[in-house]
């Protein structure tokens, strides 16, 4: 061998091993599982698969009420003659033959009153001439002195006073009779107020206020009237009287009026949900205010922290019963309740209790399983007050939207409410209360996040107090820690005034200052606002993922991405990793809860249908759930493959999840480019065929649904369908609720004239390496018809992707849409069986497609032309037809009778789709407009 040969084969030599070393070094940094410092551990294949340790006392939570006290306000006590009232600083004589009145400052403000004229019962004249006199001893000196003088908030406005009045500062043991003339000005609004200006402490006896034009006296105070009162359960103040009732005796307002409990009397315990109900009647409510008073609780030892409980509600209200409720706080103190009523109406109020909640075992049910159809469910994810007054911004108006009590009349037809915001859980845990009043088997279940925090800019840097509202709370108690950054130390997806932040749910996440990590935090949030008092009957999830949380940048794209879970400031977290570790957290987050609950809490997930997380579950929330089968959000691309993809991804799961199984569909109009509308409080035409559509894939289910006209901020609406009559009119009553009865089976495709064109059985395999996306067919319709286009296979993933494979398809070279996988996850795996339609002529091709990382097997693909697209289901009273494909549908008499021979078949006659839901009877062929359904009564 010659020099140079000798010399080029070495080169070669050293550029091989520096090639080999150098796709060695790759390799080694591309999956970050094999540095042992960033393993999860356990895995989430062990966490998905092994037993759970329940606790020994694992348990549901349930509640009771039990009853601190009642008021009939029969209780007898001297009281203010006709005329008078008593001011925050007075009291009444309660010894025989004692006449004198006592007035005594507490401390603190100017100005206080003691007694006062009533100007709901003694109406001063403008310009009218009056003299008051009175007897008086002063008890206590004051440095400030007393004083007696005619007020009107008007003149006082003008700071036009009536110049005449009594004013004196004697020492203690003083007494004599005090009077005064007076000449009011042109206001209507006087009357007398007897005041404590600073200090110290007067009694006065034989009141008399006389008239100067008539000579009659208008007013006389002797101290020895016998009044109807409340008990001393209660203190009170305001413009009240206590008048006869058909019940008894009730509590009639003229003016600004408060009750709160007398704290010798009533121990309010701390952690508690504390219930106040009572029965109202509106007698005057000229500015129609929609809140009538509100009711709190606010610590003894400092009045300024406090947290309000519902307001009495006022829009359309005549009468009603007030059940209203507030968390104390955790903090041993002495907490105090108050109920105060709106100075612009006249209330009266009879029959008023003060329970608390006691926790109870619970043992969950299983009247879910045994609903009827059409199976009626909410996803309620704001505050019902900011709903009943404007659909909390998305249905803003000149008058309020709905009443509250007709809002939550409407929520308690369905059989189980999700979403509940956090302000309920200590700010209104009496919803619980209201619903089971009207529907006793009604499940509900409030909303909580678990990898990000969602943070306003007034939620930051909160300061503890105990009674913050349940959300403030939660992030109170987030470390600051907890956020997710990124190699440099700043925040991953801050914003100062709305962020959602990303949480280390890794375990790398540090500790707190009680020494826990944020699961650990989690978890006891969870069960200590959610479930241990038993208010509710479980908890759903928010956005329990199972792949990267898609807010941190560049992670369904990236090699490395900057995420410093492992908070050792360097870019070096993959997303193959953060998914799995993701995966794991999430199982864990799910079994430290099942662990503590066992199987009488529901757990409810949202965000998908994901067969890993739903053996620990009983179901899924899917909120806008038909909006994914329109693509670009376009209601005229409506995307066959994604609507199977809902169809099969609801199979693989429906028999996984936990008894009782629950799963709620919200489906809502198809906004382009997710754009909402602040004024939608009626549905329109094209809702209506939205919502029919809707339905009618959930009623090939055995979910229960809802149509949100926004959101989940949006009232609950009655479409025709939803309740029926037996005479086959839509309404409102509820005594109508699952009026198609049974299901008598499955669903059923309508499948014809099936053609097989393409089997490939030999498995497909595709990931990890350059390739990402492999054709898999192509084809045409050579007929001069539309045609469908019938894809099936399995599919197996091999492992795990940071993202879902997906099979995209176009026709006639237009890409039309994915099928996604259901799952992203080694070891996952599942079935497709959906059509695609092609109109004449036209040419169909489709691709596999998988992410950056993660490889995906395709087994047992079987292509074939039919005719199909359109599915049934049976129920006693009734049949669904849903057209899934892009043409027009005709059914024939024969097909809608059925195998069961169904006959009678009818429309029901509707309140609002009259055209669709016209009453009257089926006698030929049906036409079915692409992708839409119709709900039939038949025999």
């Amino acid at each position: 061998m010659d020099t140079y040969a000798h010399a080029r084969e070495k080169a070669l030599l050293v550029l091989a091993v520096l090639l080999l070393l150098l796709f060695l070094n790759s390799c080694s940094h591309t999956e970050q599982g094999t540095d042992p410092a960033l393993l999860y551990s356990p895995t989430y294949t062990k966490l998905a698969t092994s037993p759970l340790s329940l606790q020994p006392n694992a348990t549901g939570y349930g509640r009771e009420y039990e009853v601190l006290g009642t008021e009939q306000f029969t209780t007898s006590n001297r009281g203010p003659a006709h005329g008078f009232s008593l001011g925050p600083a007075g009291s009444f004589p309660t010894e025989s033959g004692d006449t004198w009145i006592t007035g005594t400052h507490p401390g603190g403000q100017m100005y206080i009153d003691f007694y006062k004229t009533n100007p709901a019962e003694l109406s001063l004249k403008p310009n009218g001439r009056y003299e008051v006199s009175y007897n008086y001893k002063v008890l206590e000196a004051t440095r400030e002195g007393f004083e007696t003088i005619f007020y009107s908030q008007t003149g006082a406005n003008r700071n036009d006073w009536v110049e005449s009045s009594i004013y004196f500062n004697e020492p203690a043991g003083s007494t004599g009779r005090a009077s005064f003339t007076a000449t009011l000005k042109q206001y209507d609004d006087y009357q007398l107020l007897m005041n404590l200006i600073s200090n110290g402490s007067i009694a006065v006896s034989d009141i008399q206020i006389k008239d100067l034009d008539s000579g009659l006296v208008v007013a006389h105070e002797n101290g020895q009237n016998m009044v109807h009162t409340h008990s001393p359960m209660l203190n009170s103040e305001g413009a009240f009287s206590i008048v006869p009732s058909p019940s008894g005796y009730s509590l009639q307002t003229h003016g600004f009026a408060r009750l709160w409990t007398n704290t010798q009397m009533v121990q309010i315990p701390s952690n508690t949900n504390i219930i106040l109900d009572f029965d109202y009647k509106v007698l005057d409510n000229p500015k129609k205010e929609e809140q009538l008073g509100w009711f709190k609780v606010y610590s003894a030892s400092k009045p300024h922290l406090q947290r309000s409980a519902i307001a009495i509600p006022g829009y359309q209200v005549q009468e009603g019963h007030y059940s209203g409720a507030v968390k104390t706080g955790a903090d041993n103190d002495i907490y105090i309740l108050e109920v105060a009523f709106n100075q612009e109406v006249k209330l009266q109020i009879s029959n008023l209790q003060l329970s608390k909640q006691v926790t109870v075992a619970q043992s969950l049910d299983q009247h879910l399983s045994d609903a009827r159809f059409p199976r009626l469910g909410n996803n309620f994810t704001t505050y019902g007050e900011w709903v009943a007054h404007d659909g909390s911004g998305s249905a803003q108006g000149p008058t309020p939207l709905i009443s509250l009590f007709d809002l939550e009349k409407q929520l308690a037809l369905s059989d189980i409410v999700t979403g509940l915001s956090s302000f309920y859980l200590f700010n209104d845990p009496a919803l619980s209360k209201r619903l089971k009043a009207i529907n006793p088997n009604i499940v509900l279940l409030p909303s909580a996040q678990t990898h990000t925090i969602g943070l306003a800019k007034d939620m930051r840097n909160i300061a503890y107090h105990p009674l913050l509202t349940a959300e403030q709370m939660y992030a109170q108690g987030i470390s600051k820690d907890w956020f997710l950054t990124t190699s440099k130390g700043e925040v991953i997806n801050d914003n100062e005034e709305w962020a959602q932040i990303p949480l280390n749910v890794s375990a790398f996440c540090p500790y707190n200052d009680k020494g826990q990590t944020f699961l650990q935090y989690w978890t006891e949030i969870i069960l200590d606002q959610r479930l241990k008092d038993g208010t509710w009957e479980g908890v759903f999830l928010e956005e329990p993922i199972t792949v990267g949380n898609w807010r941190i940048p560049g992670m369904f794209d990236k090699k490395r991405v900057d995420a410093d879970y492992n908070r050792n400031m360097k870019k070096d977290e993959t997303p193959l990793w953060i998914t799995e570790m993701t995966a794991a957290a999430t199982l864990t987050m799910m079994r430290n809860i099942r662990e503590q609950v066992g199987w009488d809490e529901m757990i409810l997930c949202g965000n998908e249908f994901n067969a890993t997380l739903a053996p620990f579950a009983n179901g899924a929330v899917m909120t806008n759930y038909n909006t994914a089968w329109f693509l670009d959000l376009d209601q005229n691309k409506f995307n066959e493959s994604q609507w199977g993809k809902f169809l099969d991804s609801y199979a693989r799961v429906e028999n996984l999840y936990h008894a009782p199984a629950v799963i709620v569909l919200e489906g809502s109009p198809v906004y382009k480019d997710w754009i909402l509308p602040n004024d939608k409080r009626e549905a329109t035409q094209s809702d209506m065929a939205f919502h029919r559509f809707a339905l009618g894939t959930a009623l090939l289910t055995d979910a229960f649904y809802e149509f949100a006209l926004v959101d989940g901020r949006s009232a609950p609406f009655l479409f025709d369908e939803m309740l029926v009559d037996n005479q086959g009119w839509s309404t409102t009553d509820a005594a109508n609720k699952g009026w198609l009865g049974k299901a008598l089976g499955k669903r059923e495709h309508l499948v014809l004239n099936k053609e097989e064109v393409y089997q490939q059985t030999k498995p497909i395999i595709l990931g990890n390496r350059s390739t990402k996306y492999l054709k898999l067919y192509e084809g045409s319709n050579k007929t001069a018809d539309s045609r469908q286009m019938l894809i099936e296979f399995d599919w197996n993933i091999l492992t795990t992707c940071t993202e879902s494979p997906t099979v995209s398809f176009a026709v006639n070279n237009d890409w039309m849409g994915n099928y996604d996988f259901a799952s992203n996850l080694a070891g996952s795996s599942g079935s497709a069986s959906y059509h695609t339609t092609v109109k004449g002529r036209g040419s169909v091709m489709y691709h596999l497609n998988v992410p950056r990382f993660g490889s995906v097997e395709l087994s047992n693909l079987r292509i074939s032309f039919a005719d199909c697209g359109v599915y049934r289901r049976d129920f006693e009273h009734g049949i669904v037809l849903v057209n899934a494909s892009n043409e027009e549908k005709t059914v024939s008499l024969n097909e809608l009778k059925g195998g069961l021979n169904r006959s009678n078949i009818r429309r029901i006659r509707g309140r609002y789709d009259t055209q669709t839901n016209s009453g009257t009877p089926i006698t030929g062929s049906l036409v079915l407009a692409p992708h839409d359904a119709i709900v039939l009564l038949a025999d």
